[in-house]
């Protein structure tokens, strides 16, 4: 008896479930290193069915990042929908950042340090998907910079490439601190903590919000 073909829903489950592992993979040993073969291992199934849902390695990673950036906006509107005042917003907003990096490690590399790829061959990656990607890339600065200008009113005082710097500076310091305990790089001033505990991430925001504050009212 042939087999019954996939429902679109069981396609997209199995889409899903190859990203989830490639985003683990890649974020691990990097997109060159990425064996299909190896991955299929791990999954279960050949790489020739790999190849069913993905036609190359180009287009795993782009369609990957783009379900990183998609689950980090579900965690985003999840947190407009609370309605907190600016600055505990933006609190709120840092601190998913860091939970959805330590939950998500594999799909936050891939969104925040992709590998060095050309991807302008059409006949490598699908246009559309990489106009989504950057899109997403896109919103995800603006939604920052936004919460940034309302929890911090000084900024928006400065000029515009003022307020980029001062965003650039707040998510990478995020973004350092997030790779620190990752890459277990400082053992010694991590003292065995695996998860970065909810007080380090609160005093470390406080900070950055009065570095802020006084980057803004200085330009003045």
């Amino acid at each position: 008896m042939p087999k019954k073909p996939f429902t679109p829903e069981e396609i997209a489950a199995q889409r899903e479930r190859i990203m989830d592992s490639a985003s683990h993979v890649m974020a691990e040993v990097g997109f060159h290193h990425l064996s299909m073969r190896k991955l299929a291992s791990q999954l279960g199934m050949t790489a020739s069915n790999i190849y069913n849902y993905f036609p190359n390695k180009e287009s795993l990673f782009v369609h990957t990042r783009r379900r990183g950036f998609e689950l980090a906006f579900m965690d985003i509107n999840e947190q407009m929908s609370e309605h907190l005042e600016p600055r505990s917003a933006l609190f709120n907003f840092a601190g998913h950042l860091i939970q959805f990096a330590q939950r998500f490690p594999g799909y936050y590399q891939l969104m925040f340090q992709p590998p060095r790829l050309s991807l302008n061959e059409p006949e490598l990656v699908d246009s559309d998907v990489l106009q989504r990607v950057d899109r997403l890339a896109e919103e995800w600065q603006s939604h920052l910079l936004s919460m940034l200008l309302d929890a911090v009113p000084s900024i928006a005082a400065t000029p515009d490439a003022r307020q980029k710097q001062l965003a650039l500076f707040f998510v990478s310091s995020l973004h350092g601190l997030i790779d620190t305990y990752y890459y277990k790089a400082l053992p010694k001033l991590l003292s065995g903590v695996d998860l970065i505990p909810d007080d380090i991430v609160e005093t470390h925001i406080g900070w950055l919000l009065l570095s802020l504050e006084h980057q803004a009212e200085s330009a003045h």
